[in-house]
């Protein structure tokens, strides 16, 4: 996670002074084109909140808001170790964590490996060997020689899931750039399982979460006033805890009003209708031309997955007006492949 300090962000002043007047006069017309206006704002605000609302109410709406069953915050006091697996969009994660007695306190060993891109479009058996694989020479390098019983392992899976059971979830929809055929509608756990159990690795799933509610847990195991946990990275979602007694669809249950339970808000599908964003022609090239046209509208908008690429469609535009000659003479044949620039340039930019 990336704290924010005090920095202050770097100054512009003078930046354009040396800018031909047809480039700025673009520069201005795009900084127009990627503003919202307040009022847009408010209209775009009060349909989010109607669509949170909705979500809680009944299933099928674009911000599905789904329930995790994971009830209650950690107390700090937690002991023992255990694994944790994030699998995002972009990195495999493998984390060791030991909680101590000391409140909120923890050790952590983690390696980081990198998602294939040839996986995204690959086989469902392809997909969880390759998790499997990681684990199982995560658990060889840091436990050599050692006799385990089962480790309890969290599985932090960034995808919107149906869930009846905290170890179980179905896929209800690939996001992030996946698109595999044959998991959307089943149970991700049992593949997995079967990966692990063929390579003999001393694993337990005992918990399957989003990485918004992964966040939202682990910060609240060293900082009690946690609300929310947020993640603005290869796409964008939140989860909060909300009181059963708030969540409708969930009546039939008859489960205590007052207790909590994580809420998966899956809020990078607001707006699939394009009923109030403010799409840009940038933003339409990058939804036509992804694996799911139609899905995952606000996350396509604003997500580090796609900054990149709007950032690279805005300069192939600027190069080919001729009134702006923004390249001249030079060979951008690889600036013309898609997602050539990734978010990193434009964070790099910035600095």
């Amino acid at each position: 996670m990336v704290g924010l300090g005090p920095r202050k962000p770097p100054s512009r002043k003078g930046s354009m002074a040396d800018v031909p007047k047809d480039l700025a006069d673009q520069i201005n017309r795009l900084e127009e084109l990627f503003t919202v206006p307040k009022e847009k704002l408010k209209q775009i605000t009060d349909h989010f909140v109607s669509e949170l609302t909705k979500g809680l109410t009944v299933e099928g709406g674009s911000i599905p808001m789904n329930p995790t069953w994971c009830m209650g915050f950690p107390t700090g006091y937690e002991t023992g170790t255990f694994l944790a697996l994030d699998m995002g969009g972009t990195n495999l994660r493998v984390c060791e964590i030991t909680l101590p007695e000391e409140k909120g306190e923890f050790d952590i060993i983690q390696s980081k490996y990198r998602m294939p891109e040839e996986l995204k479009t690959g086989t469902a058996q392809e997909l969880w060997d390759y998790v499997a694989d990681c684990l199982q020479q995560f658990i060889e390098y840091h436990h050599e020689g050692e006799k385990l019983d089962q480790i309890p392992l969290g599985f932090t899976f960034s995808y919107p899931v149906t869930q009846d059971y905290i170890n179980h979830g179905v896929l209800q929809r690939w996001t992030k750039g996946f698109d595999i055929d044959g998991v959307e509608g089943k149970d991700v756990v049992p593949p997995f399982e079967a990966a692990l159990a063929e390579r003999g690795v001393p694993i337990k799933l005992t918990a399957l979460v989003n990485d918004t509610t992964g966040t939202l847990i682990a910060s609240a195991y060293t900082d009690d006033q946690v609300k929310i946990g947020c993640i603005f990275g290869t796409g964008c979602n939140a989860a909060y805890m909300e009181d059963c007694g708030s969540i409708p669809k969930l009546a039939h249950m008859n489960l205590d009003p007052k207790l909590p339970m994580a809420i998966n808000c899956e809020w990078g599908a607001f707006d699939n209708e394009h009923k109030v964003l403010p799409r840009t022609p940038y933003d339409i090239i990058i939804d036509k031309e992804s694996p799911r046209p139609g899905q995952q509208a606000f996350e396509k908008m604003i997500a580090g997955l796609y900054l990149g690429e709007i950032f690279r469609l805005v300069l192939v535009d600027l190069h080919g007006n001729p009134d702006v000659c923004i390249f001249e003479g030079q060979d951008i044949g690889k600036l013309k492949k898609a997602y050539s620039l990734d978010a990193s340039f434009l964070a790099a930019i910035e600095e």
